[in-house]
């Protein structure tokens, strides 16, 4: 394999994938990629056009590794509990937690494989390592920002506008709903698209209302929509309805 020991891969591929079968599998498929470019200027010998050399092996192992951790968040369809389960990274953020910070992986290396720029990568590794650090460490969220968030998100859903839902969300927004939402209709989402899908049918109807202070949505029967937006797109979207779960935020009822 070129530029980077085996070992080496598969130790990332260990580390994002959390499986030792996965990552074997992640490394086998990232070889078969590298396998298919040429061995670089360096090793050409001989006339003709260099050979191309293709992409750096970790961001080959990186690309294979997002898809399937994107694939295990798009298969999730558990409901959730908000004050049980502590919600882990989004996959962006565990290939920058893992690849960057524990294996040295550049920014500009990962930039390609998450399609964004390297500013903006580095910026997903800062709310990451806030939220892995603890729920307080975060940045106070910004009300007005939200609130344009949340009231586009509502003129979007209205107007059954799924184009200008995803330019409102992460490409990498996860939805989140407890039992009595999905006992409702509402099924968990990974993934720009998917949310504003979910977003389109189930939120026209909502009104928009204080949730603890912040903007959110409530929905009939009793279901509340809680958007986190700390500096940008909506990165979640929690849709509660269960009433212990509604009964313990503090809702302006209108």
């Amino acid at each position: 394999m070129r530029a980077a020991p085996r070992a080496r891969l598969r130790a990332m591929a260990l580390g994002l994938l959390g499986s030792a079968p996965e990552a074997d599998r992640a490394v086998r498929a990232a070889e078969r990629t590298l396998a298919s470019y040429g061995p670089g200027p360096r090793a050409h010998r001989g006339p003709g056009p260099v050979p191309d050399p293709g992409p750096p092996p970790e961001a080959v192992l990186a690309r294979v590794c997002l898809g399937r951790l994107r694939a295990r968040e798009a298969r999730r369809t558990e409901p959730w509990d908000p004050w049980s389960d502590s919600p882990g990274p989004t996959p962006a953020e565990r290939l920058i937690l893992v690849l960057h910070d524990r294996f040295g992986v550049p920014y500009e290396t990962l930039a390609p494989v998450l399609e964004r720029a390297p500013a903006a990568v580095r910026q997903i590794g800062v709310r990451a390592r806030a939220r892995a650090r603890a729920a307080e460490a975060m940045p106070a969220p910004d009300p007005a920002h939200l609130r344009t968030a949340v009231d586009a998100v509502l003129a979007a859903a209205r107007e059954g506008d799924t184009a200008a839902l995803r330019s409102l969300l992460d490409p990498d927004a996860v939805l989140r709903a407890d039992t009595g939402a999905v006992r409702g209709g509402v099924r968990p989402a990974h993934g720009a698209p998917a949310v504003a899908r979910v977003l389109a049918a189930r939120a026209a109807a909502a009104r928009p209302v204080p949730v603890d202070g912040a903007p959110g949505l409530a929905a009939a029967p009793d279901a509340v929509y809680v958007f986190t937006a700390p500096a940008g797109p909506i990165t979640s979207v929690d849709v509660l309805a269960d009433p212990p779960h509604v009964s313990r935020l503090a809702l302006a009822r209108t």
